[in-house]
């Protein structure tokens, strides 16, 4: 699932890398210690890519630390926050110290903190669990393995910026929602071709949009670290099977079934659902800041963005006329729309033809000049035409923020300050599913 823009949120494509292992060089700590020893309170492990086909990552920790092999076989010891550089040659990995590299190895090297309290970091962030270095194409991937319930403390506080005392229930429905998002991509929790195919893939999840925002132990706080542990193993099934829970910022009145936004036949459990508060006109969703918005372009401006996204998204014979120009827009219109409201599709006109963009990809088309895709497909268009029948100004008076589909963080909020708890906030947003423990 990809999980397009979002506001309130931060929210895969995998590489495979070569299988990898031993080493040797500076003498490391006595003993062999098991790659997954992230594996340190008994919780199932999960595997987030921090980086991949990077040069040259540089890793450290606040204390002392080790490399070893994949089979746990030391390689290196680091003293308090040193940090060495890892360097790939093929499909061979080496680390290089301050006091010179180790040996190349056909291998994954596994970076690991020595005694309590200590993180490894990569970048400006720390991590708990341990890093995993794989050979990659174009250079090296990091991953963060560690257990679930660490890793929803470093997403959580990321895609819901939700920490006062009233609004606790929809932090805690973030924690089952994300926390069902991950098992929902562990191998144990997927179809046995899923699993094995992703068995050869070095991570499970990536640190970004394309799948959940994660930030390691420097995004965590403590009102979603409290949201973790009072949920901690829940997730949510429909039909017994665990279930991917897409979320986003506010949905603008009514959320999205999952075939409006992703194509295909959808899923039961993902439906559009009205936001309007009982007896009202208001919605649970009205406090977000994009809840109705208005973008602009002037003919120019809007002549550039076509030519730079439309041929991308688009189809239609025009789209596929490759190498030909797009042309100067001539109308655009909405040709339909979905079963929320939101446009199902919208024709494009141009000398070069007439082009047809469907659901989700409008978002990317209609960017703004800088590059920011669409806050929503909830729209309606005004477009004025000059004398000589160019768009000379288009304007798009839109609702909501994000693709639609599933929780709609803003209503969460709405409704946690209301009193609802996270059970009847998910039950709400993901109709016929029921919280259950994922073991």
């Amino acid at each position: 699932m990809l999980l397009p823009s979002r506001t309130l949120l931060a929210g895969a494509t995998l590489v495979l890398a070569a299988t990898l292992l031993p080493g040797g060089a500076r003498p490391a700590a006595a003993g062999a210690v098991p790659a997954d020893a992230a594996r340190d309170d008994g919780g199932r492990l999960v595997r987030i890519a921090l980086a991949v086909g990077v040069d040259a990552p540089r890793v450290a920790a606040t204390g002392a630390w080790r490399l070893a092999d994949a089979a746990g076989r030391p390689v290196a010891r680091a003293a308090d926050g040193e940090g060495w550089t890892i360097e790939r040659s093929g499909t061979r990995l080496r680390a290089v110290g301050p006091d010179g590299p180790t040996a190349w190895r056909d291998g994954m090297l596994v970076a690991q903190p020595i005694g309590l309290g200590a993180f490894l970091t990569y970048g400006p962030r720390r991590y708990r669990g341990e890093l995993r270095l794989h050979a990659a194409e174009g250079g090296v991937t990091v991953v963060n393995a560690l257990p679930v319930e660490e890793y929803l403390r470093g997403v959580v506080p990321l895609e819901l910026n939700a920490f006062a005392p009233a609004e606790a229930a929809a932090l805690e429905a973030q924690a089952v929602a994300a926390r069902s998002y991950t098992y929902s991509r562990l191998p144990e929790f997927l179809p046995r071709a899923q699993a094995e195919a992703r068995a050869s893939h070095p991570f499970d999840l990536r640190a970004t949009v394309a799948d959940q925002v994660y930030g390691g132990a420097d995004a965590e706080r403590p009102a979603s670290d409290r949201a973790v542990r009072a949920t901690s193993g829940l997730v949510l099934r429909f039909g017994g099977m665990v279930v991917s829970a897409p979320y986003y910022s506010a949905c603008g009145g009514s959320t999205a079934a999952s075939g409006e936004a992703f194509g295909g036949e959808g899923q039961e459990y993902l439906r559009p659902v009205s936001d309007r508060i009982p007896g009202t006109d208001r919605h649970w969703c009205d406090p977000a800041p994009r809840f109705r918005w208005t973008r602009s372009w002037e003919g120019d401006d809007l002549q550039g963005v076509m030519e730079r996204y439309l041929r991308r998204y688009a189809s239609g014979d025009a789209a596929r006329a490759a190498g030909a120009p797009v042309g100067t827009v001539r109308g655009l219109v909405v040709q339909g729309h979905s079963a929320s409201g939101r446009v199902a599709s919208l024709a494009v006109s141009t000398d070069g033809g007439r082009y047809v963009v469907r659901s989700n990809e409008i978002r990317y088309v209609l960017r703004s000049v800088g590059g920011e895709i669409l806050p929503s497909t909830y729209f309606s268009v005004d477009a004025a035409v000059d004398a000589d029948g160019r768009v000379s100004r288009l304007t798009l008076r839109g609702n909501g923020n994000g693709h639609g589909v599933g929780m709609c963080q803003w209503g969460a909020i709405g409704r946690a300050r209301a009193g609802h708890d996270f059970r009847s906030i998910l039950r709400t947003y993901y109709p016929g599913t029921t919280v259950e423990f994922a073991e």
